[in-house]
């Protein structure tokens, strides 16, 4: 009897130890503030892999989707200045063009009305510009009064204003003034040099000064393409940077461009930034409006890499943990960007020659 209370007392004693050992281990560590102590000996250690922080080369690489667009300032749309009919042509689709070369004329009673203006504002001060210098010239003999010397003047001003104006309507429709004649057509020119992409010129045709463009020129000997860049990747790229572009139509040949401009509105519902990327189209691979791949290479910089099992999480923060002392351990927070698959980039927050905790910080966060 007193041998089977032993041994059930025993079995009780024993089952007592194992219900408390996650307990122990538990006291094999004491938090004070962000410094976290292992006691020497404990199993934990062994689960806690460190490796030191030491600056390497690396190279931001990402990939997203373009589309292609023109260089501002190298698209023109060519309209009707005037509601009229059109009389001429000079241009054909894909024809070269420079800037100031004719691209059609345009017979409208409202430029006609236009030029009447002008001509007549022009002859009015010319006249009250030779009037008020023969009145200059009378007041300098004593025949002429003073009263009619300032009432030539303002008369002289205000002809010389209505010109500036008329002729400022005429610029408006970028109409070259010196060539122009009462009467005839207005000849509409292209305002820079290219190509004809579009053409709907038909000859007899009514043309509204309301109506779509009657043609398009454009220069795509370089082009943009306007790529969008997650939020994440903000701090990899700079102006200049190199960048690889891809296309269905020709998804082995490499066009590069550069970093020409990184928006600075970001798009709230993507989360992502408009990049414009300048490329070279000399070969016109890249086609207005045509999606693409493109391809982000950062210049090479020394940087920290990391595992990313190393970076803890707690609420919006990074931090890591650094091993000072055997078996002693800080937290640090840190700034980091996803740089690869299973690992990231310290921006802020840790230097070379640091013991960082890579693998079984979680064991210490209990």
């Amino acid at each position: 009897m007193n041998r089977l209370f032993i041994l059930t007392g025993l079995c009780i004693w024993l089952g007592s130890c194992k219900q408390y050992s996650p307990t122990q281990e538990s006291v094999d560590i004491q938090h004070k503030g962000d410094t976290i102590v292992v006691s020497a000996g404990s199993s934990l250690l062994a689960q806690i892999s460190v490796e030191e922080s030491r600056p390497e080369d690396f190279q931001t690489e990402f990939r997203t989707v373009g589309t292609v667009r023109p260089v501002s300032g190298r698209l023109a749309e060519i309209a009707s200045p005037f509601a009229g009919r059109i009389v001429r042509s000079f241009v054909k689709l894909g024809q070269k063009v420079s800037a100031g070369s004719p691209v059609f004329e345009l017979g409208s009673p409202e430029f006609y009305e236009a030029t009447k203006v002008y001509f007549a504002a022009q002859s009015a001060a010319e006249l009250a510009g030779n009037h008020y210098r023969r009145q200059q010239e009378l007041a300098g003999h004593g025949v002429a009064s003073q009263r009619d010397l300032e009432q030539a003047r303002s008369e002289a001003g205000i002809a010389a204003r209505e010109f500036e104006q008329a002729q400022a309507t005429m610029q408006v429709f970028n109409i070259d003034v010196a060539s122009v004649r009462m009467g005839q057509a207005l000849t509409v020119v292209s305002p820079i040099s290219g190509e004809v992409v579009k053409y709907n010129l038909t000859i007899g045709s009514y043309a509204r000064e309301d109506a779509e463009p009657l043609a398009v020129v454009a220069d795509l000997s370089h082009v943009w393409v306007a790529a969008l860049v997650k939020e994440k990747y903000f701090g990899s790229i700079r102006p200049g940077d190199r960048v690889e572009v891809f296309t269905d139509a020709h998804p082995d040949k490499t066009i590069w461009g550069t970093i020409d401009y990184i928006g600075q509105m970001l798009d709230e519902e993507t989360r992502s930034l408009e990049v414009i990327v300048a490329c070279d189209n000399a070969g016109r691979d890249l086609k207005l409006g045509m999606f693409c791949e493109v391809h982000f290479l950062s210049a090479p910089t020394k940087a920290i890499l990391l595992p990313s099992t190393a970076i803890m999480k707690e609420e919006d923060d990074d931090y890591v943990l650094i091993e000072v002392a055997g078996g002693m351990f800080v937290r640090r927070k840190v700034e980091s960007e996803t740089a690869g698959t299973n690992s990231v980039r310290i921006t802020d927050g840790l230097t070379g020659g640091e013991k960082i905790v890579v693998k079984g910080g979680i064991f210490l966060n209990v």
